[in-house]
């Protein structure tokens, strides 16, 4: 008994050593050091829109349902009008729009054009073009029965028609095809969404939202593209209409920007532009929220100042955030934001 207890330790003792010799001979990993941390985004901000119809401002997401909510109200006070402009608003298939349109004048024009026809004042609701063109339509059974059409099932066949039971005044079928070919579509306007802030607040790094920007595959091309040409076009000499040229490729990548403009006192005023503005309009938007006029220069820190001219936004390297400092050659005793703005301050 002794001697198989000798011998399983001599086993364990050698097996012991065998993991240690294999353990010393593995390579030492070397101490990893942790990637430097990219600044905190302290603040995410989001787009907000103007509704087309009441001008209420809502986030981008829910500026949608809003409006169409405010066509529904509509309907009552302005049946005609208001059915009309949701079908242009509301139909996003192109296609589906336009072939619609077409389908819907054609039904009213022929009965305008012939008044006593009988067959032109039944339409079969099974219809191949009615299914394909009018029933998807948002809008489009509502134009009929504003028209004069009557949806009904015919006793004698079970089908469902739309009928006009008593033909309106040639000029009402007129201007229901008048309103419908000439109505567009309602689009929501963006909301600059002034805002007026503190300095610890206004200096504290700020991104965007995915609102500010659609990518697409055309997009990431047109990217990619730019990118490989940038250096042939730095080194050629290039107009004023060139660089903006190219500084509108890839312009649907971001199509919206905050800029945020320090004030001598230390208050930021914000505001949310699209990509497509100009210099120009920024300082328009300074100068309006000036308590009285003064002249004063824009300046992204460790650049020159901004020269006030009609190149984009995008141009200037303020899309899609930008920081600027307002200069003025004058002290200042109050500060030159106007009351309205200072009683837009806000604390995040």
């Amino acid at each position: 008994v002794v001697s198989t207890q000798s011998t399983g330790q001599q086993q364990l003792e050698m097996r012991r050593q065998m993991q240690k010799e294999v353990s010393e001979e593995k390579p030492k990993s070397r101490p990893t050091t942790a990637p430097p941390k990219e600044p905190e985004v302290i603040q995410q901000l989001g787009l907000r829109m103007l509704c087309p119809i009441c001008n209420t401002s809502l986030p981008k997401q829910e500026i949608s349902p809003h409006y169409e909510s405010c066509l529904e109200k509509q309907l009552e006070r302005e049946p005609l009008e208001t059915t009309c402009t949701m079908i242009h608003t509301l139909n996003t298939n192109p296609a589906l729009l336009a072939n619609g349109v077409k389908t819907l004048a054609f039904f009213v024009q022929n009965v305008a054009n012939s008044p006593t026809e009988e067959k032109y004042k039944k339409i079969r609701v099974n219809n191949a073009g009615v299914q394909k063109k009018i029933v998807p339509l948002v809008g489009g059974v509502e134009f009929l029965e504003i028209a004069g059409f009557s949806r009904i099932t015919d006793d004698t066949d079970g089908e469902e028609y739309f009928i006009m039971l008593e033909v309106p005044s040639i000029e009402h079928l007129n201007t229901c095809i008048e309103t419908l070919k000439s109505s567009v579509k309602l689009t929501p306007t963006l909301d600059h969404d002034v805002k007026v802030l503190q300095s610890a607040v206004g200096g504290q790094r700020f991104g965007v939202s995915s609102d500010f920007y659609r990518v697409t595959k055309d997009d990431l091309l047109s990217e990619q593209k730019r990118r490989a040409e940038e250096s042939d076009r730095d080194s050629v000499l290039r107009t004023k209409a060139m660089r903006d040229r190219d500084a509108g490729v890839g312009m649907r990548i971001y199509n919206y920007t905050i800029i945020r403009v320090r004030f001598p006192d230390g208050l930021f005023l914000q505001g949310t532009f699209s990509a497509h503005d100009t210099v120009e309009s920024l300082f328009k938007f300074v100068e309006s929220s000036l308590r009285h006029q003064v002249p004063f220069s824009l300046i992204t820190p460790g650049c020159p100042p901004l020269k006030r001219d009609s190149s984009l936004l995008k141009a200037a390297g303020l899309v899609p955030t930008g920081v600027l400092n307002l200069s003025v050659s004058e002290r200042q005793e109050f500060t030159l934001l106007s009351d309205e703005m200072v009683c837009k301050l806000t604390e995040l």
